[in-house]
């Protein structure tokens, strides 16, 4: 019990899903330098990077965990004994990230993770320690991220000086994630289903990310139905598996200059894509139709249903208000998020579902059941990162998050 009260046993925090890679393709690595020598000035010293050998990270394989709402969760499981007295965060990066975001060079990627912490903090007007759900003190002993896609990690413990700049201490370890064998119920979910809300309909594919916990979703706003194909790689989305439902979520997709777009510099614009849920603020106005905010990518847009009649359908949740204002989701579908004129776009005007006034149903195609378990996509593929709010897109955020 006396240990009980000295120590810190459970923080929750949320790797980011899209991909279980901790940084965005679109993001380069910030500083350089390989940590040894000098400053460029030839005079101020430059602080050696150490690995801590006598702090340990030890991952504990996959868990059940207790939601506030009573609901159960798998989450990966790790325990840290961490002895230093000022701050440490977590990363759990592949091999491809170290190449490809920090060149291998250890000290670039402390320098851009520390500073992607205190930049968010700013960001958000409060000191970077105050994220309790992401940044950790001594009293911290164990960690629950949500799942991670199986594969070959390095989590690294990195520290933080209580003066938010990096120490270059940190520890490491490799770790394999290995995938769940996949149950009926999850594969019952795979393959092609036709989706329609009785006047647009289109087919969508439907297969394995992670066995037991999230797909891919291939095909929505395509078809005849729709003026503005989605097709392009980035277009496939994820969805979740829980309480045997299919759960569609919002989510941030990427980030890119659209050369369509010039600001008064004569520069392209960039915008974000998402996958967001809309409402309607009068339902007899069709331009009252708004995306909920893609700051909050994560939340739920609609899930599955199965009928009594045999008919699967597709239910909507309810987006509610800081002011406690309930809206029901009207429709889900891609948008744009434009910096310069902070305004959404959507890619059609006609090619989605709509929740209201309709039934939204899911068929699914004879003989596709599980065709695609295996997804032809490699983890290499998944670089996206969200939650992500909405300041400049040159401002880094940790991968790390509370959900």
């Amino acid at each position: 019990m006396d240990m009980l009260k000295k120590w810190s046993w459970v923080v929750i925090a949320a790797l980011a899903m899209a991909g279980c890679t901790a940084r965005p393709d679109f993001y380069p690595p910030s500083g350089g330098g390989n940590g040894r020598g000098r400053g460029d000035d030839g005079g101020t010293p430059v602080k050696q990077v150490i690995e801590r050998t006598d702090w340990k990270i030890s991952y504990d394989g996959r868990a059940d965990y207790t939601e506030d709402d009573g609901t159960v969760s798998r989450v990966e499981e790790f325990t840290f004994n961490y002895t230093g007295s000022a701050y440490f965060i977590v990363r759990v990066l592949t091999p491809e990230d170290m190449s490809e975001f920090y060149d291998n060079d250890i000290k670039t990627m402390l320098d851009a993770e520390v500073d992607d912490v205190v930049a968010q903090a700013e960001n958000e007007g409060r000191k970077f320690y105050e994220n309790t759900s992401d940044v950790f003190d001594y009293s911290v002993r164990k960690v629950y991220f949500n799942l991670i896609i199986h594969g070959d990690y390095t989590a690294y413990l990195i520290e933080i000086g209580k003066d938010g700049k990096p120490t270059y201490n940190y520890a490491k370890t490799d770790i394999r994630i290995v995938e769940e064998t996949p149950t009926e119920g999850f594969l019952e979910w795979t393959g092609t289903w036709k989706v329609t809300d009785g006047s647009v309909k289109y087919n969508i594919v439907i297969s394995s990310c992670e066995a037991n916990y999230l797909y891919y979703v291939d095909g929505w706003e395509t078809g005849d139905d729709v003026q503005e194909q989605m097709t392009m790689e980035r277009d496939w989305i994820f969805a979740r598996y829980r309480d045997s439902k299919l759960w569609f979520y919002g989510q941030y997709l990427m980030s890119y200059e659209d050369e369509s777009l010039q600001d008064t510099s004569g520069n392209n614009v960039w915008v974000d894509q998402m996958f967001v849920g809309t409402y309607l603020t009068s339902n007899s106005d069709s331009n009252g139709e708004v995306d909920a905010e893609g700051a909050y990518a994560g939340y739920d847009i609609a899930h599955t249903v199965k009928r009594s009649d045999g008919k699967v359908v597709i239910e909507p949740e309810r987006f509610t208000f800081d002011n406690g204002f309930e809206a029901v989701y009207h429709t889900m579908r891609y948008s744009r998020f434009c910096y310069d004129e902070e305004n959404w776009a959507h890619y059609n005007d006609s090619g989605v579902p709509t929740f209201t006034g309709h039934v939204v149903t899911m068929e699914l195609v004879p003989g596709t059941k599980a065709m695609s378990v295996e997804h032809a996509r490699t983890r290499e593929m998944l670089k996206r990162t969200q939650p992500r709010s909405h300041e400049s897109h040159r401002t880094k955020v940790p991968n790390v998050l509370r959900k």
